[in-house]
């Protein structure tokens, strides 16, 4: 039988992990990546060779007087695929080093000549998204960006048949995201062959390459870095995929 965690009960955990100090400044949570870390990926869609990503930790910094784990996203359509559909995204997030929760989040793409920009911070203490002209939105308590999601997962403490009801997405309509362990299975990517956690991810809408109603999977390294190595979404006929070609440790 599947067991479900609370948000509180979730974050109880999170926040009872022991600290470690980092280069004399005050102590943090000890977390299973670092500074440094990057991952490089290819991607498929259906059984095309589209592109490549990158997802790296750029560095422990500060913004806005807090610690935080600056995440850099970079996406690109290959040569073929660009002739027919055109990708190139950068996202950033500053993901909170000690509260687990989004700073600030800047995404750039342009998609078949379309250039389009999303910058916005967290106001955590009154659960707003503030634009650069001072707009506002509605965002989830302790909101989490698309980006920083992909770390916050690997917080989780996964086992055979947990179940994670999150209600953190940084935009309130996209609650809840209901992550299962499925399994542990080895998997071969081309980076290697590693045991990992197989993750579902049942979504409320669309995010990103993860779709509503769709088959979203994450596998997850089970050890102690808990790096995701491969990611797929598949939907009708059409279907995502993404495996680990490198990866270097911080």
């Amino acid at each position: 039988m599947m067991r479900s965690l609370s948000l509180a009960t979730l974050l109880a955990t999170l926040l009872a992990t022991p600290a470690l100090p980092q280069n004399g400044g005050p102590s943090l949570p000890e977390v299973p990546f670092d500074p440094g870390e990057r991952l490089q990926f290819s991607i498929g869609y259906g059984s095309l060779p589209a592109g490549t990503m990158s997802i790296q930790v750029a560095g422990l910094t500060r913004y806005e007087d807090r610690p935080a784990y600056h995440i850099v996203f970079d996406a690109q359509t290959n040569r073929a695929v660009s002739f027919v559909y055109e990708l190139d995204t950068h996202e950033e997030s500053w993901f909170d080093a000690q509260r687990f929760w989004s700073l600030r989040y800047l995404k750039r793409s342009t998609e078949n000549g379309e250039q389009r920009t999303r910058d916005y911070r967290f106001d955590q203490q009154r659960s707003l998204r503030i634009e650069p002209d001072g707009q506002t939105k509605p965002a989830s308590p302790r909101a989490v960006d698309q980006l920083a999601f992909m770390y916050y997962i690997r917080l989780l403490p996964l086992k055979p048949g947990a179940k994670f009801v999150l209600r953190n997405s940084a935009d309130p309509d996209d609650n809840p995201v209901t992550v299962r362990v499925l399994k542990k299975e080895r998997v071969k990517v081309p980076a290697g062959t590693y045991e990992a956690w197989v993750l579902d991810l049942d979504l409320t809408t669309d995010s990103g390459v993860f779709k509503k109603g769709g088959e979203n999977r994450i596998w997850i390294t089970a050890d102690e870095r808990k790096m995701p190595v491969k990611i797929s979404s598949k939907i009708g006929l059409g279907s995502f995929l993404a495996e680990l070609v490198r990866s270097d440790a911080g």
